[in-house]
Order: structure tokens, then C-alpha cells, then sequence
């Protein structure tokens, strides 16, 4: 058996590599989103639907939760509806992506998976969104009134206004820490069951193993969704699990509508799942 505080120690090395990682992407994600995301909102308004499950499922692609964000603030003003808003939601992997892509960099999940999984979650929100409009419609659905959003002047301009408010507040504070646990306690797990016991996640429950990977992306946080992850970089689970959890689960994205209508962030998370777990199911059942 090999000693916890032996398997403690790589963790927690790899836990630091794989966050450092992080940090610099997040940074830039940061960065990328408040240069552009004012003007792509501006045209957002005037876009065919087509075009807007199209936007709204670019910008849940965008790593971390601020495009998720600035979706959400577009929903409770009411300039875009639930489809839409359900695009986004699938689209997303929250800071979970930041993940995937720091294990990329390590060579521990191929970029050509990242690329794929990517693109087929972009497709499926566009699609997912699509179908959530026709069920509202069909069924005329109940939605919460909406109510205007009020602007503040910002100062993305200034770099300690930047590091204070958008580094330590937002990616930091917020995020990062919460994230390095997370993946510590991935790692840690995952590697004390690799190491010391037989136990084979995927071969012997996988139907479980995507039962359970959909239920835990039902959680309106990032952390618990990092457990998939790991997994899958170690080849305990198949791709149709990872993407059944890629859909379902919103990161943080979903915590503002929460706030906002808990009853519509209800509707989201179960369209979301049923879209997702059939989606996940039907893959799996093809062996994939």
C-alpha cells in the first residue's frame, strides 16, 4: 500500500502545477471578456434567433463563469429568453474548462478531445436552446417577470482597479482557492484508489458511473464536476459520461438566476438534465 502522506505530497505538487495553469488562463479570459463583451452585446439585441443560440453558445464556451455571467444579466433584463439562456447554460463548463485545458498542456488529455468536446457542446447548446423555446412555446411555459438591469461605470481601464476587483476579487478570491481544494481532493482520492485497491469505476457500473456523473453536475457550483474530470484523464470513465457532465453542469452560471427566480432556475437545471442525460445515455449505449 502505498503511504497517504507519499500520495498527499505528489498531489499536492501536481494540485499547485495545474492552478498556476489555471491562474495564467483565467487572467486572460479576464481580460479577453471585458475588452469585448460590451460590443458583442450591443449587436446581440439585433441578431436572428439562429444567431443568438449561435452568440449565446460562444460565449458559454469562453472558459470560467463571466460569459455565463453576462448571459444571465441579458435573461433577468429580459432582453434574451429561456432558450437562449439554456444554450449558454449547456455550452458551459465553468471553471472546470480551465482544468481540462491545464491537463492538456500536461499532456494528460489530448487537445483533440478538449477541441471536439468543445465543439460538441457549442453545437448542443445551440441545438438544446432551440428545443427549450419550442417546449415553452408548446407548452407555455411560466417564466418569471424580468426587470431592468442597472449599469455602472466601470474602470477596466485601470490596472489596480483590474488586479484588485477582476484578479484577487474575482479570480482568486472567488474561484482559484476553492478550485486547488477541489483538485487536491480529486487527485488525492482518485490516486489512493488507483494505487491501493482494484476498484474499476467504468467497467463494472457505468450506466451508475453516468447516473451519478449527471446527478453530480445538478450542484450550482464548479469543484464536484473536477472528480469527472481527473477521472476521465486517467481513463476510468468514457467520453459520453464526461459529456453528459459537461452538459448538465453550469459552474457558477446558474447562481445569479437562483438569486433572480429560483423557480426558473428550476425549469433550466431540468431541461438541462433530461437534455444531457439522454445525450450522454444515447452515446454510451454506442460505445462511446
Amino acid at each position: 500500500m502505498v503511504p497517504l502522506s507519499e500520495l498527499a505530497r505528489e498531489s499536492l505538487i501536481e494540485s499547485v502545477k495545474i492552478s498556476l495553469i489555471m491562474f495564467a488562463m483565467m487572467i486572460l479570459v479576464e481580460i479577453f471578456v471585458i475588452k469585448l463583451k460590451d460590443k458583442v452585446i450591443k449587436k446581440f439585441a439585433n441578431k436572428k434567433a439562429v444567431s443568438k443560440y449561435a452568440v449565446a453558445s460562444f460565449f458559454g464556451i469562453i472558459p470560467g463563469c463571466i460569459g455565463t455571467f453576462a448571459m444571465d444579466s441579458l435573461y433577468m433584463s429580459g432582453l434574451i429568453g429561456f432558450g437562449t439562456l439554456t444554450t449558454t447554460l449547456i455550452s458551459t463548463s465553468g471553471d472546470e474548462a480551465f482544468l481540462m485545458l491545464s491537463l492538456a498542456q500536461q499532456g494528460k488529455i489530448s487537445w483533440t478531445i478538449i477541441g471536439l468536446l468543445t465543439l460538441t457542446l457549442f453545437i448542443l447548446g445551440i441545438l438544446g436552446g432551440f428545443l427549450a423555446d419550442i417546449f415553452v412555446k408548446k407548452t407555455k411555459l411560466k417564466l418569471c417577470e424580468k426587470c431592468s438591469i442597472k449599469k455602472h461605470k466601470g474602470k477596466e481601464s485601470d490596472f489596480k482597479h483590474f488586479v484588485k476587483e477582476h484578479i484577487f476579487e474575482h479570480i482568486i478570491k472567488k474561484h482559484l482557492w476553492k478550485i486547488f481544494l477541489w483538485i487536491f481532493a480529486a487527485l488525492l482520492i482518485i490516486s489512493f484508489i488507483e494505487k491501493n485497491t482494484t476498484f474499476n469505476f467504468a467497467m463494472t457500473n457505468s450506466f451508475y458511473a453516468l447516473l451519478i456523473a449527471s446527478s453530480i453536475a445538478l450542484l450550482p457550483i464548479s469543484g464536484p464536476n473536477v472528480f469527472l474530470i481527473v477521472m476521465f484523464s486517467k481513463g476510468m470513465i468514457p467520453f459520453s459520461i464526461l459529456l453528459a457532465n459537461s452538459i448538465i453542469q453550469d459552474g457558477h452560471g446558474l447562481l445569479p438566476i437562483i438569486g433572480f427566480s429560483l423557480d426558473d432556475a428550476f425549469k433550466l437545471k431540468l431541461f438541462n438534465f433530461i437534455f444531457g442525460f439522454l445525450i450522454g445515455l444515447a452515446l454510451f449505449c454506442l460505445g462511446i
